[in-house]
């Protein structure tokens, strides 16, 4: 179960990196088109949806590396109690990912049921990028179940005690 936890998580942020790689392509077109007075009606609209897919989807990788923010001033004032605070931190961090994950699932029926579309020349059904909602968080969760089966501590250098 944590291999397949670890191998959705490796998925997500190979898909994050290549969205971020790929979208200099439609970015740069855009430029060059506009430059002969030829703007498209698809390169903001699709660039705007895989910069939203990168970031949720980057929650998984962000979990592994420590990156997610941390308020650390308890921490600091009893370093000896991390393991504690550790744990607090992770069960808050999968109920918010369960709030995510839930919320992402109620957009996507919401614009499912009534065909919501973007208001765009491209009419992009909502739901497309909506996905990218509970998508993020199950990889946040998934990820944070990694951490707290392994035992290992969120990654952060600047915490007492390291």
């Amino acid at each position: 179960m944590i291999s397949l936890a670890q191998k959705i998580g490796q998925v997500m942020t190979a898909i994050s990196v290549t969205l971020m790689i790929l979208l200099c392509i439609p970015i740069a077109y855009e430029a060059i088109a506009r430059s002969f007075n030829a703007p498209t009606v698809w390169a903001f609209e699709t660039t705007l949806y895989a910069f939203i897919f990168l970031g949720f989807l980057g929650n998984a990788l962000a979990v592994q590396k420590g990156a997610h923010f941390r308020v650390t001033l308890l921490l600091e004032l009893f370093p000896n109690k991390r393991h504690v605070f550790d744990r607090i931190s992770e069960i808050a961090t999968l109920l918010f990912a369960l709030l995510i994950i839930s919320s992402g699932i109620y957009f996507m029926w919401y614009s499912i049921t009534n065909e919501i579309v973007s208001a765009t020349l491209l009419e992009v059904p909502l739901w497309i990028p909506q996905l990218a909602i509970p998508l993020g968080g199950l990889g946040l969760f998934l990820q944070t179940l990694v951490q707290m089966t392994n035992g290992e501590p969120p990654v952060d250098a600047n915490l007492v005690g390291d």
